[in-house]
């Protein structure tokens, strides 16, 4: 936040700064690369179908299309996880928007927030 002061207005003037990409991103867009970041941790292909009322239901997507399975789940939107070698794609669709994000599995590092839990020596695990 930057604070400016001005000849004709009394007081310091606030002007909040805000990232502008994040307001034009769609939700379809955000939740596939939050899908992608949590899909570099796993090893299967998976799809995700999200009902009209925020529920969802994880599925196996083999033999399935985006398109079919929002029809036949009644979806809001469908993601599908795939993995081929080194890549992990995402790809989203909600009925009107379509989306496909990729990244090398190589490429990935865990975001700051994420540690492995620690695990306690077994002499500490012990009942006393």
């Amino acid at each position: 936040m930057f604070y400016l002061r001005s000849a004709f207005i009394r007081g310091p003037i606030k002007i909040f700064v805000f990232a502008p990409d994040k307001f034009f991103v769609s939700p379809l867009l955000r939740h596939a690369e939050e899908i992608l970041e949590t899909a570099m941790r796993g090893a299967e292909d998976l799809a995700i179908v999200v009902g009209r009322q925020g529920q969802l239901r994880i599925v196996d997507p083999a033999g399935w299309s985006l398109p079919a399975m929002r029809a036949e789940f009644g979806a809001a939107a469908v993601y599908k996880v795939e993995r081929r070698g080194a890549i992990v794609r995402v790809e989203g669709w909600d009925g009107d928007r379509t989306c496909r994000i990729e990244r090398e599995a190589s490429a990935f590092r865990p975001s700051p927030a994420w540690r492995p839990v620690p695990t306690m020596p077994p002499a500490l695990c012990a009942a006393t």
